[in-house]
């Protein structure tokens, strides 16, 4: 079988930030040095900074660096910010995306840096290449803790290029309600709360809030996002999940479908097509 040694999330968020750790920011060339003989530009941790895309994966067998191909489907993208915090975007085989955030740090001296309680090496870095290399990795499909030399390299993202997931971040106002009828979509006000929010966070939490009247509801749950087809799950502590489609609309919007919706005058559920448009909350 051949051995994935790709970092997971799964792996704790250092292990999988930890690849993110490297980002690169190259700022003016003129003020920035690269190492003759290591081919890294320093000092790193003002290069390291940016947002970066895996590209390949390798590990070394027999002596030699062979590549350790991705798995279909998955992808792996974090962005290092100048106030020490690191993102991680980390897109599962099955399509969804979850992200994670944690800190990162370099000591320049031995050119490691270090997420949490994870540290790796740097290996390279130019202006638009990252490669980072550690002597443990975590099989994507078993699991499985596995020893040896692994290396990874990235390429260098447009920052301003947000996923899905990225985009969701953030606390989301409940505006107006629609259901579908005759192929149009109508303002539907019945069961709309007095108020209600999503807040979509780094650490892939999430909380839903409604009030009507002296009524609140709190949801609190874990949540991905397939930022293909726009499904968002969301899990709760007891490992139940429920999913809707979600789509960020040209004016900024949020939109989410869903195809249930409950009637507090008869307290039952009724089928159909509805979507809840909701406003980001200003900061």
């Amino acid at each position: 079988m051949m051995m994935k040694n790709f970092l997971t999330l799964n792996s704790i968020f250092l292990t999988a930030c930890c690849l993110a750790t490297m980002t690169a920011f190259t700022g003016c060339k003129d003020s920035n040095d690269k190492d003759s003989e290591t081919g890294i530009l320093k000092p790193i941790a003002k290069n390291v900074i940016g947002k970066w895309n895996m590209e390949k994966s390798q590990k070394k067998q027999d002596g030699k660096w062979v590549e350790d191909p991705i798995p279909e489907g998955e992808g792996h993208i974090y962005t290092l910010r100048t106030d020490g915090t690191a993102l991680s975007a980390f897109t599962a085989p099955d399509g969804y995306t979850k992200l994670n955030q944690g800190e990162w740090k370099v000591d320049e001296a031995t050119g490691k840096l270090t997420l949490g309680t994870m540290t790796v090496d740097v290996l390279g870095l130019d202006a638009t290449s990252l490669v980072m290399g550690h002597d443990e990795a975590r099989d994507s499909e078993t699991g499985e803790l596995m020893q040896g030399e692994f290396r990874w390299t990235f390429a260098r993202m447009d920052e301003s290029q947000k996923t899905l997931a990225e985009q969701l971040v953030g606390k989301w106002i409940l505006s107006k309600s629609y259901e579908k009828k005759n192929g149009e979509w109508v303002e539907n006000s019945n069961g709309l709360p007095d108020e209600g929010w999503h807040q979509y966070r780094a650490d892939a939490t999430f909380t839903a809030y409604s009030r009507s009247g002296e009524h609140e509801l709190t949801s609190d749950t874990n949540w991905v996002v397939n930022c293909t087809t726009g499904t968002v799950r969301w899990t709760a502590e007891s490992g139940q999940n429920s999913t809707a489609n979600v789509a960020i609309e040209a004016d900024g919007t949020l939109s989410v479908f869903y195809a249930n919706s409950f009637n507090p005058v008869t307290g039952q559920s009724v089928a159909g097509e509805y979507k809840d448009v909701m406003v980001r909350a200003q900061e």
